[in-house]
């Protein structure tokens, strides 16, 4: 697995576009080689959705699929017990058609609220018992997968907003993850498209001089949750410098500025740790994400992207740690 796709989209807040010809677009990323999708127990339909899917790709005498979800527990209505964490494994199960799932990712909401390790342990007991082949986290900080991890729960992955304006996973995720063997999959690497040729373009001059830009039209959940980690990381303009770089990377690499983006972050520590989740919106993107498993970013490349970087202001601390309020 290099890239996955990821179902966050059908949970809503994307327009009814997505679950335009939806069979279709799953059927063209199995078909172009992304047999690993991602999705939740709290994105809407997609855990059916799949489920469906995957079982009619089987049944067309294809590889089975590879389907991870996520245990999130409404922990603010109840503490999960090991009887509530089998119950919502169970429906998963029910749900994707399987008889194990290949891999379970915990969320965790508050720290403040305990019970966050013993349900981990309630996920490891059931992988013992055959219904979930991997535990993984998602949205988990070092001090979070530490815990879990010391409290002998085998964590095979620790899903994290991860790109080229949101490099927190740097300040000691990713160094953690390699110790450990841990693998990191990012999602927001393209920052919901922020982070592509769409938004390519050469400002004009306003009445002052200024440089001005096209408006961004924030139309879907992903768009209005990465600008704001694009106006931490440092506004419009250190953004557009980012995108003006990248373009010159890209065109040097004859490649999309979304595949430079996606490059970056899988070539961070190891370049074997991070594995990027791409967005399957749409079916047109899939040949471009293809391009990305062949290139590689040169230390020119990297450098004149670190040049930029350096100005960044934020985001700040540990993983999804403004999310929480910290």
């Amino acid at each position: 697995m290099s890239q996955c796709a990821g179902c966050w989209q059908l949970a809503g807040g994307h327009g009814r576009e997505v679950f335009d010809g939806l069979k279709d677009k799953l059927r063209a990323h199995a078909e172009a080689g992304f047999t690993t999708f991602d999705t939740a127990d709290i994105y809407g339909p997609s855990e059916g959705i799949l489920g469906q899917f995957s079982s009619s790709w089987k049944d067309a005498g294809k590889q089975p699929l590879q389907v991870f979800t996520k245990y999130v527990p409404n922990i603010f209505n109840s503490r999960p017990s090991p009887a509530s964490v089998e119950a919502a494994i169970k429906k998963s199960l029910s749900n994707l058609q399987v008889e194990q799932l290949d891999l379970v990712q915990m969320h965790w909401w508050d720290y403040n609220i305990g019970g966050m390790v013993d349900a981990a342990k309630c996920l490891a007991d059931l992988q013992a018992k055959g219904l979930i082949k991997q535990v993984g986290l998602t949205n988990m900080d070092v001090a979070a997968v530490s815990k879990i991890v010391d409290a002998g729960v085998p964590v095979a992955n620790n899903q994290v907003q991860f790109s080229l304006l949101d490099r927190r996973p740097l300040n000691g995720m990713l160094e953690y993850c390699q110790a450990h063997g841990i693998k990191l999959m990012s999602y927001g690497s393209v920052a919901g498209g922020l982070l592509s040729d769409r938004y390519v373009e050469e400002p004009k001059k306003g009445l002052f001089g200024q440089a001005k830009f096209s408006p961004v039209e924030l139309n879907t959940s992903s768009l209005k949750m990465y600008w704001g980690v694009a106006k931490q990381f440092g506004g419009q303009e250190l953004w557009r410098e980012l995108l003006q770089v990248l373009h010159q990377v890209a065109q040097k690499h004859n490649v999309s500025v979304a595949n430079v983006a996606l490059r970056w972050v899988m070539q961070q520590g190891d370049a074997h740790t991070v594995f990027p989740i791409v967005g399957m919106r749409s079916a047109a993107h899939i040949q471009d994400n293809v391009r990305v498993l062949s290139l590689q970013l040169d230390a020119a490349d990297l450098a004149a992207i670190d040049e930029v970087l350096a100005k960044a202001t934020g985001p700040a601390g540990d993983i999804y740690s403004f999310e929480r309020g910290n």
